[in-house]
């Protein structure tokens, strides 16, 4: 008689092949993986699309002259130049290692701070969670914006100080966030079994704890890359960051505001000088979101499959 021997699936392939089929069940989803993958692979490519002038900083783009007026795009110049000549193919390619770096740095940063602060408060609560949750709030009380825009001013204007104000106004979110999983995590069977058998502190969070809290964190942090971005470009754009001719979006459609109207006889004369930038920052936040509700949807435990 024959036996029919049963092989289960690998748990990790399984969990590929569930990735696979939620994104793919999401249209919107699939296009923010797309769009993301187009610009990392511009950002990474940038030296070859939009080669540096040897011995200069390639984030300073080039320029041709020093004529007031934005030129129309044509062979030298693909997107055509912004005031002053700047060439906004290069500024727009580089711009995009730009965003990365701003992007990426801030939300990786603000989330290991609010990581460590939320994991001490829900973690140890008491006096800890009471002092670690009122320094959050006296934070969370302000608006975002306008605080970062004071510490900006109070850093000095720049790229470094837009960075620095934006990882001190954003980690008390993700500290909130985990304080939360950790409260609901920590009244389980299996913390209390980890403490009984002499599991140290350190080795309950970073082991048992933290990895079945940081999900919903992923999800934020996917979302905020875009938003950091925004308010970054936001305050490029009142000046308040990258100098002139520095590659980054925010820059580039500030150098903008005085041709947004074009000309008497033609409103839309220098549509290139707003039109562009301001496509490719439109692009890489709504990429994050869509890419955001991807991770949403595969990591979120209350639409995950049974």
């Amino acid at each position: 008689m024959k036996t029919r021997v049963e092989t289960k699936e690998n748990p990790r392939l399984k969990e590929l092949k569930f990735i696979v089929r939620r994104i793919r069940e999401n249209p919107l989803s699939l296009a923010g993986l797309v769009i993301i993958i187009f610009f990392t692979i511009i950002a990474i490519t940038a030296p070859v699309l939009a080669p540096p002038r040897p011995g200069r900083d390639p984030y300073i783009i080039p320029r041709s002259g020093y004529f007031p007026e934005p030129q129309p795009p044509n062979l030298e110049h693909p997107f055509g130049t912004t005031e002053g000549q700047y060439d906004l193919y290069y500024g727009v390619i580089w711009g995009t290692r730009t965003a990365y770096r701003i992007g990426v740095l801030v939300v990786a940063v603000s989330a290991l701070i609010g990581i460590i602060v939320g994991s001490l408060a829900g973690y140890y609560k008491g006096v800890v969670d009471e002092v670690l949750m009122r320094l959050t709030d006296i934070i969370l009380a302000f608006p975002g914006l306008i605080l970062a825009m004071a510490l900006v001013v109070a850093f000095g204007p720049g790229l470094d100080s837009i960075t620095l104000a934006l990882i001190l106004v954003g980690w008390p979110t993700y500290a909130r966030l985990i304080r939360g999983e950790f409260l609901r995590i920590t009244s389980e069977d299996f913390v209390e079994a980890a403490k009984a058998i002499g599991c140290s502190d350190f080795r309950i969070i970073v082991r048992h704890v933290l990895p079945n809290a940081v999900f919903p964190l992923l999800i934020v942090a996917s979302l905020d890359i875009g938003a950091i971005v925004i308010t970054a470009a936001a305050l490029s754009f009142l000046g308040l960051g990258a100098p002139e001719g520095y590659a980054d979006w925010g820059q580039l459609i500030s150098l903008s505001r005085n041709w947004i109207t074009g000309t008497s006889g033609n409103p839309f004369a220098y549509w290139h000088v707003y039109v562009i930038p301001g496509l490719f920052l439109f692009l890489f936040v709504m990429g994050w979101n869509l890419l955001g509700d991807a991770f949403r949807d595969v990591l979120d435990p209350m639409i995950r499959r049974k």
